[in-house]
């Protein structure tokens, strides 16, 4: 198993400097990726709500709702380092035009020489919808939207000349230049917070190449995949070539008390009590965090990506150093 450490580019802490310290010290630890999210809109509402990086702790009433956009962030990132992989969990596909993104990602895939990982997204109920009328898309039919949007980024990658007629997007001979570094630039499915949904099971399956979903269990991630290579094998498809990346919340410490002592405020602002959070999060010391990622690892997931609990940069990068060094280490 390979790990991710999630960047500010949301939240308390989110600030040019920030990401920069933070993406800097996961290339320097060996971390195997940088992650960034993605929305468009981003108010005090979500900011106070929706952590993905920080603390509760670390909210203040003063701060505005930065929201670094996600792949013009990593394109910076990707100039900054040189090994580190660079991944969006996820980008909410149906707010952006697909000739555009799809320029974009292949771009940051070349300059990056071929760094990029891509989850993709119709956008969650309600916290989107806002943004989804603001840029003028389609919110009811966001999911056919996605499905249409896949395909042709995959069209506009693989094909010279590539042409494409469909119910939300038509081009023609559309010539479209660099070509994404990797010969097949793969695009998983975000999904799933309780197991893996029957939409998103049927868009794995049919249209991506994996699967990305947050704050499962190890049981509810090793039922998921069961499902998803019982449909590929059904469809002649090898269930080799799907990659799973897992997302959780994070608090290490040697001290496993101080660790759930750390996050608890956090934990139950993002679930629907502590231990809850507990229950889907990786909170404790490094033998109970690594414990808990062998189940994962027997599971079927690939990547875990960390998305610490934080109150500032220094108590993280304390983290990510402690997990680096009895954790990763455990891994190699």
């Amino acid at each position: 198993m390979r790990f991710g450490i999630r960047l500010p580019n949301s939240g308390p802490l989110a600030t040019r400097k920030n990401i920069v310290e933070v993406a800097d010290e996961a290339e320097k630890l060996g971390f195997h990726s940088v992650w960034v999210h993605d929305h468009i809109l981003w108010g005090t509402e979500q900011h106070r709500t929706h952590l993905s990086a920080g603390s509760a702790e670390a909210l203040d009433e003063s701060q505005k709702p930065n929201f670094y956009e996600s792949i013009t962030t990593l394109s910076f990132i990707a100039g900054r380092t040189s090994s580190v992989k660079l991944g969006i969990a996820v980008l909410v596909l149906p707010l952006r035009n697909p000739l555009v993104v799809a320029k974009q990602l292949a771009n940051v895939d070349v300059l990056s020489d071929g760094r990029l990982v891509v989850g993709v997204a119709p956008g969650a109920p309600n916290i989107t919808k806002h943004e989804f009328e603001a840029v003028g898309a389609d919110y009811v039919k966001r999911g056919k939207i996605t499905d249409e949007y896949i395909t042709a980024l995959k069209k506009l990658w693989k094909e010279n000349l590539p042409s494409f007629s469909g119910s939300f997007t038509n081009f023609k001979e559309a010539q479209m230049f660099p070509k994404p570094a990797q010969k097949n630039l793969k695009i998983l499915i975000g999904g799933g917070e309780r197991g893996i949904s029957p939409r998103a099971l049927r868009r794995v399956v049919e249209l991506g190449d994996g699967w990305i979903p947050a704050y499962l269990t190890s049981e509810e991630v090793a039922d998921g995949i069961e499902k998803i290579r019982v449909q590929y094998r059904s469809q002649g498809k090898n269930p080799s070539d799907m990659t799973v990346i897992h997302e959780m919340f994070t608090s290490i410490d040697r001290e496993g008390s101080q660790a759930v002592s750390s996050a608890a405020k956090s934990l139950s602002t993002n679930f629907v009590s502590i231990e809850e959070g507990l229950k889907r999060s990786l909170v404790g010391s490094p033998v109970e965090l690594t414990k808990r990622l062998e189940q994962y690892q027997s599971a079927g997931v690939e990547v875990t990506e960390l998305k610490f609990v934080y109150s500032d940069v220094p108590s993280l990068l304390k983290m990510m150093n402690l997990f680096a060094r009895e954790v990763l280490s455990s891994f190699l």
